[in-house]
């Protein structure tokens, strides 16, 4: 089911109503402080259809990209964490199986992630390929009617909730680094994986984990895509991450200045508001022309994928500029509200501690330019 214009009005204005009801600030904090996993938000999330979002319609999807955009915005700006575990779920395993998978597996896992009835994580990423992710190490033995994995994944996020892990494996080790690589739905229950939460600076409401295969077989019938040729059909799906991360940046970047603005606003220093000042007051117009100019990149690469027309470097170009923006506003925030900004009463030390992780994951700001370049031709 496709939206249109007033659809699209209406289904946003629901997403805000919900995040203000269910994520509340106060929520929020809590889960960071716990490293609380909000399970009935997220259960909320599912039963409001978020998960259908950008599905096929035929398995029980509805809306489009530029609604994925729009809500991704919403979420973010109260959790950009919340907006990750959506992400990793619907837009890259759901779209990977959608847009690769054996029409068995679509008709066995798309109706259920559109109802909220199974979870996903992605293993791309390994200690020695990080940037460099074709470098991954983790195999597949592959066999008449099962694949044996071994091999360790970092930086896994949501894999302690994922009742499947979508691994990217190498399959003919022979083969140059691009080839001989496959995607495999891993069930995270199966005898030999063993999934581990690893300390980080943020995003604590949805922990990321090393995620280890010892000997772990796997059916044939869980491959995703076709074999050996994972990496190159693994592009569109990264291109799609890019827009969605920068919708995330650009809705936390927004929050970020609203709370400096509210600060500032209210905050009385030698007689005057903050605002009064203009070392302060052109700190925030600068902050909220960067979140504006974040916005407009990150719906102009929306449009175009939305369109189905080649967006790759669209997609870079806002995922680099939106997460350096969002980083910068983190750290004129903190810079604005002075002592209170470090302080963990105010929510503005949570979006310096998870702003920096989005110029590294997702394809590092550096990777982000190497794809620009090569667009133009450098």
């Amino acid at each position: 089911m496709t939206f249109d214009d007033d659809d699209r009005l209406a289904f946003r204005d629901s997403v805000e109503r919900y995040i203000r009801d269910h994520a509340d600030p106060e929520s929020v904090m809590e889960w960071d402080e716990r490293k609380e996993f909000p399970e009935t938000v997220v259960q909320g999330m599912a039963e409001q259809g978020w998960f259908a979002l950008t599905l096929p319609e035929t398995y029980g999807g509805i809306g489009d990209y530029l609604d994925m955009t729009s809500m991704l915005e919403v979420i973010a700006s109260a959790s950009i964490t919340l907006a990750r575990f959506w992400n990793i779920n619907v837009n890259m395993v759901g779209g990977a199986i959608a847009a690769l998978g054996a029409d068995h597996l679509k008709s066995e896992m798309l109706p259920k992630l559109a109802e909220g009835k199974v979870r996903f994580a992605f293993a791309l990423s390994e200690n020695n390929s990080g940037s460099d992710a074709s470098a991954l190490k983790t195999r597949a033995e592959v066999g008449d009617e099962e694949f044996t994995v071994n091999g360790t994944k970092m930086w896994i996020t949501g894999a302690q909730q994922a009742d499947y892990i979508l691994t990217a494996v190498r399959t003919d080790p022979k083969a140059t680094r691009h080839d001989g690589i496959s995607l495999i739905l891993i069930p995270r229950e199966a005898e030999g994986v063993t999934v581990t939460p690893i300390p980080l600076l943020g995003g604590h409401a949805v922990r990321t984990c090393e995620v280890n295969f010892i000997d772990v077989k796997v059916p044939r019938n869980l491959m995703v895509g076709d074999l050996h040729t994972g990496w190159k059909q693994l592009m569109p799906i990264l291109a799609k991450e890019r827009v969605a991360l920068a919708a995330m940046c650009m809705g936390a970047g927004q929050a970020a200045t609203n709370l400096a603005i509210e600060y500032c606003t209210q905050r009385q220093q030698f007689g005057r508001r903050l605002t009064a000042f203009q070392a302060v007051s052109h700190r925030i117009v600068e902050m909220q022309n960067r979140t504006d100019a974040a916005r407009l990149l990150t719906y102009h690469a929306a449009e175009k994928l939305n369109a189905g027309q080649q967006c790759s470097r669209e997609a870079s170009q806002a995922k680099l500029f939106a997460s350096d923006s969002y980083m910068q506003t983190a750290l004129d925030g903190l810079q604005v509200m002075g002592a209170n900004g470090y302080s963990m009463e105010y929510a503005m030390q949570r979006h310096f501690r998870e702003a920096k992780v989005f110029q590294i994951f997702g394809g590092t700001s550096e990777i982000q330019k190497n794809i620009i370049g090569k667009e133009l031709g450098l």
